[in-house]
């Protein structure tokens, strides 16, 4: 996908992707009345003081990694906070009387000391993540959540006062849930502040 137009006018301003197949809906009203859109789809540079808290989510993997430099942006621009995000999906606990009900007890697995683990882990990751965050020049806080990710992603974005969302996708397709993966959709179509979708191949504008 062809990388985001160059321009000199000020930092990027994201516009809401609409539903691929299906006319664009019209923007809810929000407070700073900017809807969001995918990195790579021409997006306008206009001069204003807008991103002071930027949310950032992340599952660590190298697809994920692609936006940092775009949070990162929007954070210099505005001499903003990436407010760093992963969460940890609450499966472990759900799963658990299912997978653990037909062993013996001795045999059960563990899945406090599990959970316990990939907590450590999850932790570990989200520190390295930001460090690699501040390494681009921008302040981070991190947090740790459980849950599902999308619900989890933009109710942080509340909470903490985001004045928008940064967020990788994947695939190829046309068809919107492909185009830009399920969690990011979701967080598109709910989210109370533009969000901004990047894709792999996406470049800064200059």
């Amino acid at each position: 996908m062809a990388g985001a137009a160059a321009a000199a006018a000020g930092p990027v301003v994201p516009r809401r992707l609409p539903q691929a197949g299906a006319p664009a809906p019209a923007a809810r009203e929000r407070r700073r009345d900017l809807p969001a859109r995918h990195a790579g789809a021409g997006l306008r540079l206009e001069p204003m003081n807008m991103f002071q808290r930027i949310l950032l989510g992340t599952d660590f993997s190298d697809n994920a990694r692609v936006a940092y430099r775009w949070a990162a942006a929007l954070a210099k621009a505005f001499d903003g906070v990436v407010q760093l995000v992963h969460v940890l999906e609450d499966d472990l606990a759900s799963a658990a009387p299912v997978l653990a009900g037909p062993l013996h007890a001795a045999e059960a697995v563990d899945f406090a000391r599990l959970r316990q683990e990939t907590r450590r882990g999850a932790q570990s990751g989200l520190e390295t993540a930001a460090a690699e965050v501040r390494a681009l020049g921008v302040a981070v806080e991190p947090h740790l959540l459980e849950g599902r990710p999308w619900q989890s992603l933009v109710k942080a974005a509340k909470d903490l006062g985001c004045d928008c969302i940064v967020l990788s996708t994947h695939g190829r397709s046309g068809l919107a849930h492909l185009l830009i993966g399920s969690t990011a959709e979701k967080v598109v179509r709910t989210a109370h502040c533009p969000v901004l979708t990047v894709h792999e191949g996406d470049r800064l504008p200059t």
